[in-house]
């Protein structure tokens, strides 16, 4: 049976704190070939306004002080502007301490949103969205039917940043497997290039049982790949970066194998780069086997 809409299913590692607000029931598109949260267990649907206003009620009298709120499903921003705004105006009149109230998104929900909607959403309270990039390359992300391309990501990155909406950016290490790794590396280097966003986060593909790539996973057609081989990504990945990106740049979920954080990725690269390439030379990190995790 599939869950309700009021469940919250992710959310960020860096949201582990924060006041949870079900605005949106699973994911609009549910598509992605190597996601497979939402298939089967909670269906997409805009949640009646009158039930979110009454959590925000709940929560605001339970947690008057809290200072952080997460919207979610997976990409709350797919509902209609206008909905939106009261939603995010009414939090930050419940919520006074608030400092930071945050969503999902997706870029098919922006661009299809107007510069004036997104200021709008920006006036009415939202400061950060944290969305998915996964890859800058076409082949990558028309393989795992992402829904879009580079050049739309590039765009609606863009658009959020000059609308004053922090942009976090999400990076799967290992998505292309070894047939695309080159231009998985390359590509998506190029797209952080072209944004710079707020943040960029990294995260190791692992294919989960509900999530159709797991088929190709067991019959070979798909080769997840070894540590090693994850670790030569996300250095290759810095260092395609251009100067001009200075992104905040975190490893921060347990599918990855090392812990880097930085501020300014510009001023730390090359001391991760010399990091990472420390344990790439690490016989042990050599032999490790993938983690092999099986739900997220």
């Amino acid at each position: 049976m599939s869950l309700p809409p009021s469940h919250i299913i992710i959310r960020p590692p860096v949201e582990a704190y924060s006041i949870l607000i079900a605005v949106t029931g699973g994911c609009s598109w549910n598509e992605c070939r190597f996601c497979g949260i939402y298939k089967g267990v909670q269906d997409y649907v805009v949640r009646p306004l009158e039930d979110v206003l009454r959590d925000v009620d709940y929560l605001a009298n339970t947690y008057p002080n809290h200072k952080w709120v997460f919207l979610g499903n997976a990409n709350p921003t797919s509902a209609p502007t206008d909905y939106l705004v009261q939603i995010l105006r009414y939090v930050k009149t419940r919520f006074k301490n608030l400092e930071r109230l945050s969503a999902y998104s997706k870029a098919l929900d922006i661009v299809r949103k107007t510069d004036d909607e997104l200021r709008q959403l920006k006036e009415a309270g939202l400061d950060i969205v944290y969305m998915g990039l996964e890859s800058g390359s076409k082949t990558v992300l028309r393989l795992m039917r992402k829904g879009t391309n580079d050049r739309t990501i590039i765009e609606v990155g863009k658009r959020l940043l000059q609308a004053g909406i922090k942009l976090s950016l999400y990076i799967i290490l290992g998505l292309g497997s070894y047939e695309h790794s080159e231009d998985h590396v390359r590509e998506t280097a190029r797209v952080l290039t072209a944004i710079n966003p707020t943040i960029f986060r990294f995260r190791t593909l692992n294919v989960i049982p509900s999530s159709p790539l797991w088929t190709d996973v067991q019959d070979g057609t798909f080769k997840i790949m070894r540590p090693v081989d994850v670790l030569k990504e996300e250095r290759d990945i810095l260092q395609h970066l251009g100067p001009n990106v200075t992104s905040e740049m975190y490893n921060d979920h347990i599918s990855n194998y090392v812990t880097f954080s930085s501020k300014n990725i510009s001023l730390d690269k090359e001391r991760f780069i010399r990091e990472i390439d420390s344990l790439i030379e690490d016989p042990r990190i050599q032999q490790m086997e993938p983690k092999w995790l099986t739900h997220m």
